[in-house]
């Protein structure tokens, strides 16, 4: 802070009597001057002119300076007295309540309004600021006033103009206090209600004091309150699986779809919301935003499970609902569009759970039943025909999967080459070449002319990206886990145009419009999936056998189904069975695709490496894990078939096989059907479907990994305890 000296009397009266001082040597050095280049002596009358011209000269100089330095003083007078009243005002008559504290958060002086406002008589207070905040201290107000107040260079040096130009801003309008808010502390006064706190620093005899101002915001920020409480939220409601289930069981679809009608109506009474169904087993309901943290508190478990008792037919089938709410601070229609777009991402999970959008993600609830495999193809045949035909106007064709790829993802991709070779597009698989399980099932694949040149490594594929290039991802929908992101980013910087297939859950929104995303949870595999978008666009387009799919490319189809079913023995429905029907039509070998599956000794070493193994939640959940054989891609493997194994064990639920590979802990998650391993594994950032997931740990021990996940295990069976404790 600049400092500012007052003149004294000895600083005033120095400059004149300077310049008297030098008035004297020139007169006295003329009159030598003159003296002593006269040949006659000079006479004293002329010696009496030059005294009195400086005596003249003096006495108009000093008249000057004493002029001008009683009109400064009358001035500083006056200033001092407009400040004196000044503050007088400031203190007394202002509106603003603020104190001045010291370092420590002491209150030094308080004016009268912050007297008045927290009852106290006693001027000369001495208690720390924090006594009448709330427990809030000094030092989080001015870090509040520092972070609001980044552009400045220090913490608000203060002046009186600045503090009286705030205060008038305050009492005029509300507008500042709404604008500032950020830059002060909300605080509670103890007999006032809720003020924002703002420190300005202000120096005074070289040491630092605060003064603390207080703006009333308690309308304000109730205003806020009740409009945050009252403002709609939109939520989409799909009915799962009613349509389904009424067609594997003999029940009425009316009296099934009545139970669901009257539940639905009594979740929105309870929210005071309005309900209108806008299509078979679809509704759109608005309702207040605070009732939302209720539903939220218990996981809405007021609404799935109530939909969830609803069992159907003999074997008691559940139906289930997907919600989709939407809170974003945008139009109604904004609104509308971001509730649907939730809609589909609890639907692309499996259904069976909310998921709401706020402004910091999409949270989601529920998810606790196995995805109902849905018997109609549809949906197939209306992705196939637009899939098809999205091929058809592209120049080329790139295709892939995931990284370190399985059969699933090897055979996925092979069957959707098919659709470009039936659209006459040049197609391209991007693949790991040197991956053990590519060599096993192409091998005779590529022994033809087609298939020979139809792999390629990313980094070819780099060089294949044009302006009108279709790049189809299947069996992933994660880009993090591709065969090659970069390529994936490249397309979708060149071309825009990127279509997904997979039957894992959703985890996150895509940062573009996909061109196709077909997701399906309920399928076994992504083969599946592509193995009736084949057989759709066989009978839509009448393509003989030999054209679409050949014995060769129907094994390679069908390991990857065999693979993800382990064998047609888990998560296997009738339009399981039905693909591989129609892969064993067209030639699929089954003894030939069983050699896909032996063993090597590599494999034998990896999975002898499982030593160590522990049960828990009762011995319904199993945990092994191994430090690895450095034998990478390999020790993944191994870690998924020791989860498989470990699921046989009698009363095991799920079971959890973990590895380290290259310093990363890689987690294989599987499970019988009753626990979803999905939500467990999400908690560590992993990710997959109901029975099947995985995740990957960087740069943390093995033995932190464990402890995680079982805190992961202990926290969904927790989570699933509280749902049925509050619905019952």
């Amino acid at each position: 802070m600049q400092k500012h000296s007052e003149p004294s009397y000895r600083t005033s009266v120095a400059l004149p009597l300077l310049i008297l001082f030098l008035l004297g040597l020139i007169f006295f050095g003329t009159y030598i001057a003159a003296g002593h280049f006269s040949a006659a002596p000079l006479p004293v009358s002329r010696a009496l002119i030059f005294l009195g011209a400086y005596a003249a000269t003096a006495l108009v100089s000093c008249l000057f300076f004493l002029l001008k330095e009683r009109k400064q003083r009358n001035e500083q007078i006056l200033s001092e007295t407009l400040n004196t009243k000044m503050h007088n005002m400031f203190k007394y008559a202002v509106g603003l309540p603020y104190a001045i504290v010291d370092e420590q958060g002491r209150v030094r002086a308080m004016n009268s309004a912050l007297q008045k406002l927290l009852g106290i008589d006693d001027p000369f207070y001495r208690g720390s600021v924090s006594d009448f905040c709330g427990g809030v201290s000094l030092q989080e107000i001015v870090r509040a006033g520092i972070k609001g107040e980044e552009s400045r260079t220090e913490v608000g040096r203060l002046t009186m103009d600045a503090i009286l130009a705030a205060t008038d801003d305050t009492q005029k309008s509300a507008e500042p206090v709404l604008r500032n808010m950020e830059d002060g502390t909300i605080v509670s006064l103890f007999e006032g209600g809720r003020f924002v706190a703002r420190a300005y620093a202000v120096e005074l005899n070289e040491r630092v004091n605060y003064l603390v101002t207080f703006t009333d915001a308690s309308e304000l920020l109730d205003l806020k309150e009740k409009m945050d409480r009252d403002m709609p939220a939109v939520a989409y409601i799909d009915v799962d699986n009613l349509e389904e289930l009424t067609q594997y069981t003999h029940v009425n679809y009316r009296d099934a779809s009545r139970q669901v009608d009257d539940i639905l109506i009594q979740w929105a009474a309870s929210l005071n919301g309005y309900l209108r169904e806008y299509e078979r087993d679809r509704y759109v309901l608005f309702f207040a935003q605070e009732k939302l943290r209720l539903c939220e508190e218990d996981r809405f478990s007021a609404l799935l499970d109530r939909i969830r008792d609803i069992r159907l037919g003999e074997y008691g089938i559940p139906v289930t609902v997907s919600v989709g709410i939407s809170l974003a601070d945008t139009s109604m229609a904004e609104r509308a569009k971001e509730a649907s777009s939730a809609l589909d991402m609890a639907l692309q999970r499996g259904g069976d759970q909310v998921a709401v959008r706020r402004r910091d993600g999409i949270r989601y609830y529920g998810g606790q039943t196995r995805p109902f495999q849905r018997r109609t193809k549809v949906q197939s045949r209306v992705v196939a025909s637009y899939l098809l035909t999205k091929i058809s106007e592209a120049d080329n064709l790139l295709i892939m999967g995931h990284h370190n790829p399985d059969f699933d993802s090897i055979g996925s991709c092979v069957g959707i080459a098919q659709f470009g070779l039936l659209a006459g597009v040049p197609t391209k698989i991007i693949m790991d070449l040197s991956n053990s399980n590519y060599r096993i099932a192409t091998e005779r694949l590529c022994a033809s002319r087609t298939y020979s040149e139809m792999f390629v490594s990313a980094h070819k594929g780099l060089d294949l990206i044009r302006s009108g290039t279709l790049l189809i991802i299947v069996d992933a929908n994660n880009f993090n886990i591709l065969e090659s992101k970069e390529v994936a980013d490249n397309v979708r910087q060149v071309s825009g145009k990127i279509a997904i297939i997979d039957h894992h859950r959703q985890t996150g929104e895509y940062h573009f419009e996909p061109v196709v995303n077909y997701i399906d949870p309920s399928a076994s595999s992504a083969a599946e999936l592509v193995t009736e978008m084949l057989e759709q666009s066989e009978n839509s387009y009448n393509v003989t056998s030999d054209t679409l799919v050949s014995d060769e490319v129907a094994s390679v189809i069908l390991s990857g189904i065999m693979l993800d079913t382990n064998g047609f023995t888990r998560n296997t429905g009738s339009r399981t069975l039905d693909a591989a029907r129609y892969l064993y039509g067209k030639g699929a070998n089954a003894e030939y695709v069983h050699t896909f599956f032996n063993q090597d000794y590599s494999d034998y070493v990896c999975e002898r490496s499982f030593s160590s193994c522990t049960l828990m939640h009762g011995n319904t959940v199993g945990l092994t894990w191994s430090q690895g054989t450095g034998r990478g891609p390999e020790d993944k493997i191994a870690a998924a078939k020791e989860a498989e194994r470990l699921l046989n064990v009698k009363g095991v639920s799920a079971s959890f096989a973990l590895v380290v590979v290259n310093n990363v802990v890689h987690i294989s998650g599987r499970s019988d059907g009753s626990v979803n391993v999905q939500l467990i594994l999400e908690k560590l950032g992993g990710g997959g479907r109901y029975d099947s997931a995985g995740a990957a740990l960087s740069d943390v021990s093995l033995d932190a990994t464990i402890n995680d996940l079982r805190e992961a295990i202990e926290s969904y069976f927790e989570e699933s305890e509280e749902g049925r404790r509050s619905t019952t």
